[in-house]
């Protein structure tokens, strides 16, 4: 589905994750994602239609990452995906953890993932000047 060529062909900065690391992350964040969600669906919180917006757009934003940067090769529109992201995940989470504390607490190595995968984004940009002009 996505293009290998072109990712193993850009110039990587030295603390890039090898692919493996990637493929243990995200299924253990996506599930942490779902018990939260789980969790707000599940209180009577007034706030609870607000989380609930903040998260459905958080994983579209999510899924709108990949194929930015893998198929578009757009990885300068895949940073301002990732930033956008990290900005609704960091809301969420304050969100969250005033309707449960245990629901924004999971979420915190999300955010702190994505905070990661920003700076990653911009330092591909940084060491791949050519690409996405």
């Amino acid at each position: 589905m996505y293009n290998n060529d072109f990712y193993n062909s850009l110039k990587k900065p030295s603390f890039a994750p090898p692919a493996s690391i990637f493929k243990v992350v995200w299924p253990i964040l996506y599930i942490l994602m779902f018990i939260s969600i789980y969790m707000i669906l599940t209180t009577e919180n007034k706030l609870r239609f607000w989380a609930i917006g903040l998260f459905c757009s958080q994983l579209l934003l999510n899924f709108c990452w990949s194929p930015v940067f893998f198929v578009l090769k757009q990885i300068r529109t895949a940073l301002l995906i990732c930033i956008i992201l990290t900005l609704n995940v960091l809301l969420m989470v304050i969100l969250f953890l005033n309707i449960s504390a245990v629901a924004g607490i999971i979420q915190i190595p999300y955010f702190l993932w994505l905070c990661f995968a920003t700076y990653l984004n911009l330092e591909f940009i940084r060491l791949n000047p050519d690409i996405d002009e």
